[in-house]
């Protein structure tokens, strides 16, 4: 029998601090942590462990509503360690994963829904709490898409936990961030944004409204916080696209800290993500970022 479960709860049961000797979970722990994630149901075929992992394929993700899409994937596995009763930690490996808008569902366009379709995604991640420090450590981020984009990723925040109310009231310190361009992608993703920005713009003046609104944020960076050449490296990046293949590599390092609330306040101020409000949030931050262009699929 198919046991329905939700998302967000496995969150909420990893963010507890330490206060013992972790040991690994069971699937059992694992599969009990999960209780409910709003908006949708997951649903999953009786999980059992297998080297140390808690087994969940063939896992599928129903949205109750529309405008967002169910998700189905291949292969679902979970390992963590807990403290007592309190998952600290967990790690993540997922593959096969889709996307896709219900048919009815007509609050999105064609060709969004034709991107979802499209693509499949690979998943793997982990991440920690120090039982010392509080911090939160998430390492070893990979997501690959089947078009041939691939994001890497790492952070680390003074959080105290994992889950969404603790990580919201913490502040992010580091993120190093990977992006691999496939040219294929970007291009109808900057089509559809630009026509966002510009009413009526055709296909190309669209993408040339998306790389000029990213030109933008790039000049509004605040220069004390940019290290050597990372302005210059990024223009070229921004130039670049959609159909320029090469990495990106994103740095961002903040010894007091970032929170989700300043981010908040910087969106809402007058100029967006203007000189002002950029330079107010990554105050004492430093940005490192390459570009490296000419990259073989």
């Amino acid at each position: 029998m198919l046991r329905h479960l939700s998302v967000a709860a496995v969150l909420v049961a990893l963010a507890v601090p330490v206060s013992a000797e972790p040991v690994a979970a069971t699937c059992p722990a694992l599969v009990a942590a999960v209780d409910g994630f709003d908006g949708y149901q997951l649903t999953v075929p009786p999980a059992g462990p297998q080297d140390g992992w808690c087994v969940l394929d063939g896992a599928a993700l129903r949205a109750e509503g529309l405008g967002r899409p169910d998700l189905t994937a291949d292969r679902l596995r979970l390992r963590g360690m807990v403290d007592g009763a309190d998952l600290v930690g967990i790690e993540v490996e997922l593959a096969g994963l889709r996307a896709a808008y219900k048919a009815n569902d007509r609050s999105v366009d064609d060709r969004t829904r034709g991107l979802f379709r499209l693509q499949t995604a690979d998943l793997r991640f982990a991440a920690g709490v120090d039982a010392a420090t509080g911090r939160v450590d998430l390492s070893g981020g990979v997501l690959r898409l089947s078009s041939g984009t691939e994001v890497t990723f790492a952070a680390t925040a003074e959080a105290g936990g994992l889950s969404g109310p603790a990580l919201l009231a913490g502040r992010l310190t580091s993120l190093t961030l990977g992006w691999k361009n496939d040219s294929r992608l970007l291009r109808p993703v900057m089509e559809i944004l630009g026509e966002r920005l510009v009413e009526g713009a055709s296909p190309g003046a669209a993408v040339d409204a998306t790389r000029q609104a990213l030109r933008e944020v790039v000049e509004s960076l605040p220069a004390a916080a940019l290290v050597d050449d990372s302005g210059p490296e990024l223009e070229q990046w921004v130039a670049a696209l959609p159909q320029g293949r090469g990495r990106l590599t994103l740095a961002l390092v903040a010894a007091d800290g970032i929170g989700a609330g300043q981010v908040l306040m910087a969106g809402l101020r007058t100029d967006g993500l203007g000189p002002q409000a950029l330079a107010k949030l990554l105050s004492g931050a430093e940005v490192t970022a390459t570009w490296t262009p000419g990259l073989a699929p």
